[in-house]
């Protein structure tokens, strides 16, 4: 018999503990760390298939971009006298117009940046470089040269993927 009463006594003991430490107020009640419901963000998708990179159709091409930059160039420039104090609004208008046109491709997934230069034309050497770093399945560059009796413009667009 006394073995059970100690074997009685110790099972309560346990049982006390371990409600006294469920009592005790937590200091901070923080979320899972791993949440299983996590759902990946589909930009404007409606199917319940998701895929990292875009359709073919999804891709930003350059030779849709470029016809773009052409049109915007020639309405711009084509009659036009360089300036050096209306130089840096024209470029600021040209990159936010041709900006507007590849947003209005739709290509969801893509971020843009669009670099104009314009220079006076004097029959003058010139060399503009860029160095990226990104996917090459993804991600492309449309450049264009427009040249008049006056201005040289040289524009490139670039179209990023944003995953």
């Amino acid at each position: 018999m006394e073995t059970s009463e100690i074997v009685t006594d110790e099972f309560l003991n346990k049982e006390n503990k371990e409600n006294q430490y469920e009592e005790l107020p937590k200091p901070f009640d923080f979320p899972p760390l791993i949440n299983n419901g996590f759902d990946l963000e589909r930009r404007g998708s409606n199917d319940s298939n998701f895929s990292l990179r875009p359709s073919y159709k999804q891709k930003f091409k350059p030779s849709i971009a470029r016809t773009l930059i052409q049109q915007i160039l020639n309405q711009r420039l084509n009659n036009a006298l360089y300036d050096k104090d209306q130089a840096p609004g024209w470029a600021h208008e040209i990159s936010h117009e041709i900006k507007q046109k590849l947003i209005d491709l739709e290509l969801t997934r893509y971020k843009y940046i669009v670099n104009v230069t314009i220079m006076e034309n004097k029959c003058a050497g010139a060399r503009i470089q860029c160095t990226c770093a990104w996917d090459m399945d993804t991600d492309n560059v449309a450049h264009e040269t427009f040249k008049n009796d006056s201005i040289v413009c040289t524009i490139m667009a670039f179209g990023v993927c944003f995953y």
